[in-house]
């Protein structure tokens, strides 16, 4: 706006004069004591704004801070290269080494982040060999108090020294991190493989690791970044012939983060730091290459930090987020990534579908007021001013899930880990489903088995007749298992869905009505719901009348059950094949006309308003069977949020699509259309009528 642009150009028009009093006051021993440290940071901050505005407007060589750039870092290595000439150092001296330090660092920052400020040639200059030969972690001696000044004035110096030191030895590190990232193509993968080298810092990785180690025990939470930094580039180098320094320096970064839980302030950088150097790609891949200590590390802290997503909110999604875009968003074509090293950690990505805790109270009242915030846009200042960190836990699974459906079941590498992905899902329901054969509805493992079967749902279009049918019995055996209407809804679609598009699975499917009724009275009512979608079954039939035949046979037999509930899923699904069969005209059935018929019309025209009547109706007009198209209906918005919402399930479930649109950690992918439903699906209210198995309690299944 107009108040921007005019401060800037007030800023541009006193750069040389401020920038000139600034390379003074830094260079020229004007700053001498602790206290003058803070003037020093004013001074590198006010540096730092004018170079990125002076970068915004067009770079120019010839501009006043460009001349200032130079002299700046001469006069800083002048003065760290002077030794007192072996007298006491003086606290003048120690805290003008301390400034010039902290302006390398800012030097170097800046050129780091702006390759436009690039003074010198891709060689390395005077400073970067300077930098380079420092010895790492050194201390700055305690100066000696000097006569003239006042005790005040060493007593302040005396309680602050250690202080002053870390940020000294921080400031080394920034240096150094800023030389391993631009000479990473100088780093030997061992110690002795280079003789002589120039820039010892960088050509000795085993030592500078070794080094980054003391630093972590010397330096406070806040200022560990740059080590972490250094650490992102030196361990994909020597994880192969340093393993255990490397996993060393992993488990020291993480006992720091884990330290750090409680400290807002400064967790979540160095959290992120630390997932970036821990969960690089590089690191990943040799890991699982070699699977040693550091492969068994890294799953270790995988598993570690998803205890601790439990209670902190966000730590996660900061791991899941990192790990899939590393995962894709390298290359152009996503359909052309191999997720060979992706494989090896596949348990990440399960642990994302299915992540969620049941929160407390006033978790969930803080949660839901974050989201109704978020809801309302921009037209809430509090948007505006604070960006959206997309910490809550919905975004792990949307992450995971964009992730998904991005990949290509054209691609091997991207099928293998989609199959080996959806085998271990259907091992997770399995293993819920043993721990516990009853439990409640909106429970934990409620919710761990409505997300395990959305994410097959996800899953399916990459699923092709071999490993169908490697998998069919273990999905169909999910359907003889006690459990909640939601899950039973999305086992019966994905059914559908399989035999819709492989109709040669009929024949297992019809085996699965071949139980005794004691076997079968906790599911029956899951198969015949499938037949009540018979129609889209048999689309990609050509002869549809031996199907019906069987169809009929299966479900006329059920029609004559004890059990109420049965006799009513028999009904309905007899309606809709009757319907069929008449459409077609089958007239090997023409005999069974007016007995199905009329069964059919003493139904619908029960007498009285009694349960029965009220039960008939409510199953008509459930979504399942009046409104859902288990083709036209496949969609994210159908799978996370229209069939939770319509069948009962706790509002803190239902992910809206727009979370989905809104997360954009993860680019959509081209078929950017299915997410949204195509139907008037989420125009339906929640009916009474909640598909439950026969003999369970209210409210267990």
């Amino acid at each position: 706006d107009e108040v921007f642009t005019l401060l800037q150009s007030f800023a541009m028009s006193a750069t040389e004069s401020v920038s000139d009093f600034i390379l003074r006051r830094l260079t020229m021993n004007e700053l001498s004591s602790v206290s003058d440290l803070d003037r020093c940071h004013l001074y590198l901050m006010v540096l730092t704004e004018l170079i990125n505005i002076h970068l915004k407007v067009g770079w120019k060589r010839g501009n006043p801070i460009w001349r200032v750039i130079s002299p700046l870092k001469n006069a800083s290595i002048r003065h760290l290269q002077d030794t007192d000439s072996g007298q006491e150092p003086t606290l003048a001296g120690q805290i003008q080494r301390v400034v010039s330090m902290a302006a390398l660092a800012t030097v170097c920052e800046a050129v780091d982040q702006k390759p436009e400020l690039q003074l010198d040639s891709l060689e390395p200059g005077p400073m970067e060999r300077f930098l380079a030969s420092l010895p790492l972690n050194h201390t700055l001696q305690k100066p000696h108090p000097e006569e003239h000044s006042s005790f005040s004035e060493d007593s302040a110096a005396s309680q602050g020294w250690g202080k002053v030191v870390t940020q000294y030895i921080h400031d080394q590190w920034v240096c150094l991190s800023f030389l391993l990232r631009k000479y990473h193509t100088l780093i030997p993968s061992s110690e002795g493989d280079v003789p002589d080298p120039v820039l010892p810092a960088v050509q000795m990785p085993a030592r500078t690791l070794q080094s980054a180690l003391g630093a972590l025990t010397v330096l406070p939470s806040d200022q560990v970044l740059p080590v972490f930094h250094c650490m992102k580039v030196l361990v994909p180098k020597l994880l192969t012939s340093s393993e255990s320094l490397c996993v060393e320096s992993i488990d020291m970064a993480w006992k720091i983060i884990s330290a750090l839980s409680n400290t807002q302030l400064i967790f979540w950088s160095n959290l992120k730091a630390f997932v970036q150097f821990v969960f690089d790609t590089k690191v990943l891949t040799i890991a699982a290459k070699i699977k040693g200590q550091a492969y068994f590390k890294i799953k270790e802290i995988m598993y570690k930090m998803i205890e601790m997503s439990a209670i902190k909110t966000g730590v996660f999604n900061t791991l899941i987020s990192y790990c899939c875009k590393s995962w894709i968003v390298s290359a152009s074509d996503v359909s052309q990534v191999s997720l060979s090293s992706a494989k090896n950690y596949s348990e990440l990505i399960l642990e994302a579908c299915i992540f969620g805790t049941v929160f407390r109270r006033d978790q969930r009242l803080t949660q839901d007021v974050q989201t109704y915030i978020e809801n309302l846009g921009h037209d809430c200042a509090a948007n505006t001013v604070i960006g959206n960190t997309k910490r809550e836990d919905h975004y792990v699974r949307i992450c995971a899930v964009k992730f998904l459906c991005l990949l290509h079941g054209s691609n091997m590498s991207h099928k293998l880990f989609m199959e080996d992905l959806a085998i271990k899902l259907l091992d997770k329901d399995e293993s819920v489903s043993k721990s516990r054969t009853r439990y409640y509805v909106n429970s934990q493992q409620h919710r761990l088995k409505n997300r395990v079967w959305q994410t097959l749902l996800v899953l399916f279009p990459s699923f092709d007749q071999n490993f169908l049918n490697r998998i069919i019995d273990k999905i169909f055996q999910a359907g003889f298992i006690n459990n909640q209407a939601s899950i039973k809804y999305f086992i019966e679609w994905i059914i559908i869905l399989i035999l819709h598009k492989f109709p040669q699975f009929l024949l297992k499917f019809w085996d699965c009505f071949s139980y005794g009724e004691e076997n079968l009275k906790t599911s029956i009512c899951t198969f015949l719901s499938v037949l009540s979608h018979l129609d889209i079954i048999t689309q990609n039939i050509p002869e549809k009348k031996p199907v019906l035949k069987q169809a009929l046979v299966t479900v006329l037999q059920w029609c004559f059950s004890h059990n109420f509930s049965i006799r009513l899923y028999a009904l309905a699904a007899l309606k809709k094949v009757w319907s069929m069969c008449k459409a077609l005209r089958v007239e090997e059935l023409e005999a069974l006309t007016s007995v199905i018929e009329s069964s059919l019309n003493q139904v619908e025209n029960m007498p009285g308003t009694g349960n029965a009547k009220k039960n008939w109706q409510r199953i008509q007009e459930h979504f399942f069977f009046a409104s859902f198209h288990p083709v036209r209906d496949y969609c994210l918005e159908t799978i996370f949020y229209n069939l939770p919402r319509l069948s009962g399930l706790v509002e803190d479930e239902w992910i809206a699509i727009g979370k989905f649109t809104r997360f954009t950690h993860i680019p959509s992918d081209a078929g950017f259309q299915w997410y949204l439903s195509p139907t008037h699906l989420c125009e339906l209210k929640p009916g009474d009528w909640a598909q439950q198995d026969v003999g369970s309690h209210l409210g267990e299944a």
